[in-house]
């Protein structure tokens, strides 16, 4: 199990990796597919936090848990990771029932589980920015991550309010981005500006808690575990999803 480590404000022990790995070991019996995981140790204002990130089974599960002992930290958190998954089973129960599910009944503003996530992988196909803002208008998406034929860190295109088009893409160093806004003029782009590109490096649950308190459709930001950019959404049901690069 490809299990990756992280230390903030405290020292690399092989007991804390230890512990946290068997507590982990124990998740090959209720997940399917694990493709990886995320630990974060952290110390901050006297509190030692544990965090764990858990691609698996084409979703995310994540937890962050704090304490004053750090072992204690991982044992809030597993329990909690446990009741999280046993509501993923539960919803795919639900999924799967008779009633099909165009007939299940239908709400505006659904609770978001902010613990379960679908995950996305980008299209593989390269294309370059204009085919990449023909298909945003085309198919009226909030935003496409892609990438070029000679560039395998993705970009993404959004829609401006002003109806203009904002081109992220990345430059020179991994986790360095810029901003190019253009407007389609026919078949063609005309550009407008260019700017350095605030691009925040955040883990999964720092990145839900910043779409959630300024209320966004989606967020850009950099996977502070894969230093690649990721999108985080909402879907129009108001579930969480994550769009990542697939090569």
């Amino acid at each position: 199990m490809n299990i990756s480590y992280y230390f903030k404000n405290l020292d690399a022990t092989e007991a804390l990796k230890s512990y946290a790995h068997d507590k982990l070991e124990k998740l090959k019996d209720r997940l399917h597919h694990i493709e990886g995981i995320d630990v974060r140790f952290a110390l901050e204002r006297q509190n030692q936090i544990f965090e764990v990130t858990i691609h698996a089974d084409a979703r995310v599960f994540h937890l962050k848990k704090q304490d004053k002992d750090l072992y204690a930290a991982i044992d809030n958190a597993m329990a909690a990771l446990n009741k999280q998954i046993d509501r993923y089973h539960k919803k795919i129960d639900e999924n799967t029932s008779i009633m099909p599910a165009d007939l299940l009944p239908q709400y505006d503003a659904p609770s978001v589980d902010r613990e379960d996530i679908a995950v996305y992988d980008a299209i593989i196909k390269p294309m370059d920015d204009l085919e990449a803002v023909m298909q945003v208008k085309a198919n009226r998406y909030r935003f496409l991550m892609y990438h070029k034929s000679t560039e395998e860190r993705y970009s993404a295109v959004m829609v401006r309010p002003d109806g203009k088009y904002s081109i992220v893409s990345p430059i020179g160093e991994p986790g360095n981005y810029q901003e190019t806004v253009v407007r389609l003029k026919g078949n063609e782009l005309e550009k407008v500006s260019v700017s350095l590109y605030p691009m925040t490096r955040l883990t999964v649950s720092e990145a839900i808690d910043k779409l959630m308190e300024n209320n966004l459709e989606f967020l850009i930001f950099v996977n502070e575990e894969s230093m690649r950019m990721n999108i985080l959404f909402r879907d129009r049901k108001g579930s969480l999803g994550i769009k990542r690069p697939a090569v």
